[in-house]
């Protein structure tokens, strides 16, 4: 899940929000987390980073320097909101509320709506945009839906953000075919429960597609279900969900069935032909 990002504020490229989870090199090079081809950007410009809890920005030698709110710096604490600069290019931090960690429906709302904010600034999206993705209230419970439903990313953007910059590998399930002795070697209710999917028997070590690689309850449960060691790999949300629906069908349709309305309490009409 999404707690914070990079919004690029000067129109240079396609792409103009970055999820961060640990740590983006911002530069002119098209291998960096951030890349940015302007020439007033050094190749590796700055980095920001994980550090004790705080998010910090470091300047990495560049030309032209890396300033924070217009003051230069060579390293510095952002909080959200702050505004980055790089060369002649401006980003701005946003980071969801920390003091509700999340769990809390009405601060998830707001750090949504500031977020929204921040992207009609940018002009990435109109307010009559946002207004309209902000309707569907059912639908935007958290920062990714927002940001999946404006298309401003997708479910593979923020697996693979996540994977490079926790270091893990990345992988699609979609034309992926996985044997069913190793589906079976995980329980449907903890692939269910956990939202993960056994891929492949290696070596001994069970390869295991997780949406969030840091989950470490989900990977003791898996340790001691199968009795194996677990390798852990990225993939999407999306194409772990489908691929349990694909191979275990039974526990989906469970599934299904727990969510269905009571069946007696249905109105039966008469239809006539």
């Amino acid at each position: 899940m999404i707690k914070s990002c990079l919004i690029l504020e000067t129109k240079l490229t396609t792409k103009r929000v970055f999820p961060f989870y640990a740590k983006m090199i911002i530069g002119r090079q098209s291998t960096n987390n951030i890349p940015l081809p302007d020439r007033t950007v050094s190749n590796r410009h700055a980095v920001v980073g994980r550090v004790k809890g705080q998010t910090v920005v470091k300047d990495l030698g560049s030309r032209n320097g890396t300033f924070v709110n217009g003051q230069k710096v060579e390293k510095a604490i952002l909080a959200s909101g702050d505004r980055l600069k790089v060369g002649s290019v401006t980003l701005r931090f946003f980071q969801e509320d920390q003091t509700s960690q999340g769990k809390d429906v009405e601060s998830t709302t707001t750090s949504v709506q500031r977020l929204g904010k921040c992207l009609v600034e940018a002009g990435i999206v109109d307010e009559m945009t946002l207004l309209g993705a902000l309707a569907e209230e059912e639908k935007i419970q958290t920062i990714d839906h927002m940001l999946i439903g404006l298309g401003l990313l997708d479910d593979d953007n923020i697996a693979k953000a996540l994977a490079r910059q926790l270091r893990f590998s990345f992988i699609s399930l979609k034309e992926r075919e996985i044997p069913q002795q190793v589906i079976s070697l995980v329980p449907a209710e903890v692939a269910k429960t956990h939202v993960i999917v056994p891929v492949e028997l290696a070596g001994g070590k069970l390869l295991v597609a997780m949406a969030d690689p840091l989950d470490s309850s989900a990977i003791q449960v898996l340790r001691m279900a199968t009795g194996m060691s677990i390798e852990v790999v990225v993939a999407s949300r999306q194409d772990i969900l489908e691929a349990i629906v694909r191979y275990y069908p039974v526990a989906f349709l469970d599934q299904v069935l727990d969510g269905a309305s009571d069946l007696d309490n249905e109105v039966t009409v008469d239809m006539e032909y």
